[in-house]
């Protein structure tokens, strides 16, 4: 039997907690969350999956010791996170680490844990799923290897939020992760986050990349823009609108004709219990490995920093999660 630990139980964690339900490995599970009621709201989506594996599940407001943890699942905000990461260390080896993100809001903390899980053998990958859904890798497959122009509009979706998953998708899609960001054409004023005390942003980020590839993110601060998301090459035009399930591709062998595609996007709850299962069987799966993302995340938020301060905002910290 595998021992998985939640760590947040969240409207993230329980997400993850929903997937387990299904996977076929027998596992013994432990969520864990200072609150009672998101313990509560947990156990309620975990019992409403359908399912007839047995696995065992325990829940509890504090880290209890254990021999050691096969997966961690750690979907905290990002203000808490290292501090879940280290009680987490301190009561079980860990062999398989799955982090949320934005990742932290301390720049330190990206080194530190990453010197923490190189000494103590903990293999890390951050939830950044785009990697991992079909249609995405589809479109992955047809790109040739020239430079990628990637963009992406719509209204209200939280721009920080989701910026690092575009961001991490076209490295993916590239195979490039240097790249520099402008932040010039974003709205002058931070406005405040979906989550209590956390600041979010609207306007376009820019970023350019090593390879000349490019990735355009623009959040309308009003409005009902559904995310559109645009990936082209000199070869082929991917046009993906995940609110419907669909996608529109033109390239250079239809002769530019535009073909409509179902495009499924899978929620969170179906897409952990595949990389549990890929965890558990083979040691890897396809998220996006912690030193990756650390690149990505850091190449993101200085500058964010940066912009935030400069707009009359005093913080040595990034305000996001």
């Amino acid at each position: 039997m595998f021992n998985i630990a939640i760590v947040g139980a969240g409207q993230l964690g329980s997400r993850h907690l929903q997937a387990l339900k299904v996977v076929r490995h027998p596992l013994r599970i432990q969520v864990i969350d200072p609150s009672e009621l998101s313990l509560k709201v947990a156990k309620e989506r975990y019992d409403s999956v359908p399912s007839e594996k047995d696995h065992k599940i325990s829940y509890s407001t504090h880290f209890e010791p254990s021999s050691g943890i096969d997966i961690a699942i750690v979907a905290t905000n990002s203000n808490v996170r290292r501090k879940a990461l280290d009680s987490l260390f301190n009561a079980a080896s860990i062999k398989n680490l799955v982090l949320e993100k934005l990742l932290f809001n301390s720049r330190k903390d990206y080194e530190e844990v990453g010197d923490r899980l190189s000494q103590t053998g903990t293999k890390a990958w951050v939830n950044c799923p785009m990697r991992v859904m079909p249609t995405y890798e589809q479109i992955r497959s047809t790109l040739s290897e020239s430079p990628i122009s990637y963009r992406v509009s719509g209204s209200q979706f939280g721009l920080v939020t989701n910026a690092i998953h575009y961001l991490d998708h076209a490295a993916h899609l590239s195979g490039c992760e240097d790249f520099e960001l402008d932040t010039s054409s974003l709205d002058r004023n931070p406005i405040e986050s979906k989550r209590a005390g956390f600041l979010e942003l609207n306007g376009t980020l820019a970023a350019r990349f090593a390879d000349g590839s490019r990735c355009e993110v623009t959040c309308y601060g009003s409005g009902s823009a559904p995310v559109l998301v645009e990936i082209f090459n000199e070869k082929d035009r991917y046009l993906v609108r995940e609110s419907e399930g669909k996608l529109w591709h033109s390239s250079e062998k239809s002769q530019w004709a535009w073909l409509e595609h179902a495009a499924p996007i899978p929620f969170q709850s179906q897409i952990t219990t595949g990389v549990v299962e890929s965890l558990l069987s083979t040691g890897a799966c396809g998220l996006t490995p912690y030193a990756t993302s650390t690149r990505v995340h850091l190449s993101l938020l200085d500058p964010l920093l940066e912009f935030v301060r400069s707009n009359s905002h005093e913080t040595t910290e990034y305000p996001f999660t």
